[in-house]
């Protein structure tokens, strides 16, 4: 999978770092990718996209393991 800016992706809780729950971002910045415990890992920055579909005000940055990622539609926008 390619993470792009302007994607929105989910991802399980056991697959990011840092949070609690499933994280479901909207992507504005793929700031790197590269390999980390075997496998490949994006750190991102940012927004989190609420369950209405609303994004959030405050940025976040967000280490994902890319396989674990799955892009979703958000019907809001």
């Amino acid at each position: 999978m390619t993470l792009a800016v302007g994607t929105t992706i989910r991802v399980p809780a056991d697959w990011y770092r840092f949070g609690e729950g499933p994280l479901t971002l909207w992507i504005i910045e793929v700031v790197s990718v590269g390999p980390f415990e075997g496998r490949e890992w994006a750190e991102l920055r940012g927004h989190e996209v609420n369950p209405d579909g609303t994004l959030r005000v405050r940025e976040r940055f967000a280490f994902v393991r890319v396989d674990r990622a799955r892009v979703v539609w958000v019907p809001s926008w």
